[in-house]
């Protein structure tokens, strides 16, 4: 009992002893990092890890508008040639709506309808890749229907396609 008791006791004093010691050390460590004198560029330029930050890393966001007055100008603007995007999509004129509709987009904002009036007037026009573009971004601006109208709108490329293919075999 007594042999258990000092055995005991000698574990939980070198436990105790090790903790310290670890402690001790940590401390250490911390006093001679804070010691280090740094490099003025910042420790990641130091060990040569800039290049992750430059190269791999995100570029700085650019504002999108340079005030506010030009903002709500762009807006205005965008607005006025999405109705007459719109308008021509009614009236079935496809490039109409095509050089409208870019030109709304290139304002800097957008909407569901674009994206599908657009993608479907290329492929009016028979441009079946800024077509498929166009779907695939009404897709993720989440127009209803939007999964449905792009696999149809593959399946109806893919029919051409075939077609174009025969044609030109005979």
């Amino acid at each position: 009992m007594k042999a258990r008791l000092l055995l005991l006791t000698c574990f939980m004093l070198l436990t105790a002893m090790t903790g310290l010691a670890q402690d001790a050390n940590i401390s250490q460590i911390r006093q001679d990092a804070s010691a280090v004198d740094r490099h003025p560029g910042g420790d990641r330029e130091y060990y040569g890890l800039w290049y992750k930050d430059h190269l791999l890393g995100r570029p700085e966001p650019k504002p999108r508008f340079e005030s506010a007055e030009d903002s709500i100008q762009k807006r205005k603007e965008f607005i006025r040639l999405c109705a007459v995007a719109f308008e021509a999509y009614d009236q079935k004129d496809a490039l109409k709506t095509v050089v409208y509709g870019d030109s709304a987009l290139r304002t800097g904002f957008d909407n569901q309808q674009i994206f599908f009036y657009m993608a479907d007037s290329y492929e009016t026009l028979g441009d079946d890749e800024r077509a498929l573009t166009f779907y695939k971004e009404a897709k993720s601006h989440g127009i209803p229907g939007g999964s449905a109208a792009l696999s149809a709108f593959k399946k109806r490329a893919k029919a051409r396609k075939k077609e174009a293919k025969k044609n030109t075999t005979e």
